[in-house]
């Protein structure tokens, strides 16, 4: 890049990575509770409008991955380097083809409605709830943008005004009895006001109008491009979910409730490392620094890799040994065996920190294609483990195919990672796994003594005591920091 070329970043260089992080969670946090409460209040209304919103939901999840069609990764990977003309070619070119995918999938759920013979309410339901999660889907590609130039306080601001006007929406005009067609228009609200303000931040950073004329030949590699992030992604789901039909074809529904219970609990703090602080914080980032500082890059992965690890030890030593305290508390005496089910599922917690920061890796640094290969491997050792494992071992053996599925897909990343680039040494994660290990032993020694809860608290305090304390000197600060742009320097 010339340096004549502006830079597409309006973001202060020593913006904290923990403070990007907390504005979008206040954000999540907003769009749950608001989520939460709507649709409880609609369960509590109407239970059929309540069944034809959450099917409409399901159905909308679906449409809003086809319209993302994976291209999230590959312009994040663009715009890091990107002088602002460069940015807004490549931020519209995205949108151009997430509106062809959205004329498809439209006309593809209308299709489907006619075909299964829905009624006329039922039909404007699902399409106008698939239209908001649309108009999210195509707001997604301005949010990419905020985040490489570290504005997540306004992405925040922006999904906070939404949630609040969406879910007061549906609310009021559920409580009105205007008809359950205008009832479900909550997500367009929602959608509407998103795709507004992000349009609005794009139009005012890069002085350029809504729409530019694209040329088709960078638009059609874009589409390329993405689809190979899109297969992968089409992959993780199937590789994350194929384990509940063996379940079911093994121990039937009710063992699938079981598995669902807590694997409900689990997945959501692997949902929130993962998505949220890898994806919309730390991938980003590190798109933004790849051309620029490359060391730095190295810095930041390897003090991620040692902090997920030294953070998810904790985490799942708690939900192991207070399964039975939390799955009493949350569900029914006849989900008990959803206790040990959890204590299994806790190990995919470290195993997606950890895989899922090495993916990131590899798609900043061009290695989509060679991801997709480890997808492929990854979704037939899947196969393999739920025909091998689930029919002789039920439950356990479900549980068993996500944790190997995801243990393969770890060993492979961070294989690759290590191999090219040298992140790691052999004593980088010593010291967790230490204290992990004398935390445990302590734990075992007092829990005859005091009981499980007094066990278990004390052992935990302990372990963050000597985290907080000494981490820093043996594993570096937590990297809630990013170098001022002063220090970096540009990489061949």
């Amino acid at each position: 890049m010339s340096s004549d070329s502006p830079k597409h970043s309006d973001s202060k260089p020593e913006a904290g990575i923990i403070t990007r992080f907390a504005h979008l969670l206040s954000a999540q946090t907003v769009d749950g509770i608001g989520s939460g409460l709507f649709f409880l209040y609609l369960a509590w209304l109407d239970t059929t409008l309540y069944g034809e919103v959450m099917y409409a939901m399901a159905a909308a999840g679906i449409v809003a991955k086809i319209v993302q069609f994976g291209l999230y990764y590959p312009l994040v990977a663009q715009l890091g380097g990107a002088s602002k003309e460069v940015a807004a070619e490549a931020l519209n070119r995205v949108n151009v083809i997430k509106i062809w995918l959205t004329m498809a999938s439209i006309i593809g759920v209308a299709t489907m409605a006619i075909y299964r013979g829905f009624s006329p309410r039922m039909t404007w339901i699902l399409i106008l709830v698939c239209l908001g999660w649309v108009l999210e889907a195509l707001a997604e590609t301005f949010f990419a943008d905020l985040r490489v130039r570290g504005r997540q306080d306004k992405e925040a601001r922006i999904k906070i005004i939404a949630a609040i006007a969406s879910y007061s929406f549906g609310a009021a005009t559920a409580a009105l009895g205007l008809g359950p067609i205008l009832v479900s228009l909550f997500k367009i609200v929602s959608g509407a006001v998103r795709a507004w303000y992000g349009l609005s931040s794009y139009v005012s950073y890069y002085a350029t109008s809504a729409y530019r004329n694209p040329e088709w030949g960078p638009v059609w590699a874009m589409f390329k491009a993405a689809s190979v992030f899109a297969v992968i992604e089409i992959l993780g789901v199937v590789y994350n979910k194929t384990n509940i039909f063996f379940l079911e074809d093994a121990t039937g529904v009710k063992g699938v409730a079981y598995y669902s219970a807590a694997y409900g609990i689990v997945d959501p703090i692997s949902i929130l490392a993962s998505e949220q602080f890898l994806g919309w914080v730390i991938f980003p980032l590190l798109a933004s620094l790849w051309w620029k500082n490359q060391a730095q890059v190295g810095r930041l992965v390897r003090r991620n890799a040692q902090w997920l690890l030294a953070l998810a030890l904790p985490i799942m030593f708690l939900l192991h040994e207070e399964s039975g305290l939390i799955i009493g508390l949350i569900y029914r005496p006849e989900f008990k065996d959803a206790v040990w089910i959890q204590q299994y599922l806790v190990w995919t917690i470290l195993l997606s920190f950890e895989s899922n920061l090495f993916c990131y890796v590899m798609m900043i640094a061009g290695a989509g294609k060679v991801l997709l290969l480890f997808a492929v491997v990854g979704t037939i050792l899947n196969m393999v483990f739920n025909l091998t494992l689930v029919g002789p071992l039920g439950l356990a053996g479900g549980c068993l195919v996500l944790i190997l599925t995801k243990l393969v897909m770890t060993v492979l990343t961070f294989t690759y990672c290590q191999v090219r680039f040298k992140f790691f040494k052999w004593w980088d994660f010593l010291f967790p796994c230490a204290l992990a290990a004398v935390t445990l032993g302590l734990y075992l020694g007092i829990r005859p003594l005091v009981t499980l809860h007094p066990a278990v608290a004390a052992s935990l305090a302990l372990y963050l005591a000597v985290l907080w304390k000494a981490g820093p000197k043996f594993i570096g600060r937590f990297p809630s920091k990013v170098a001022p742009a002063s220090t970096a320097t540009a990489s061949a």
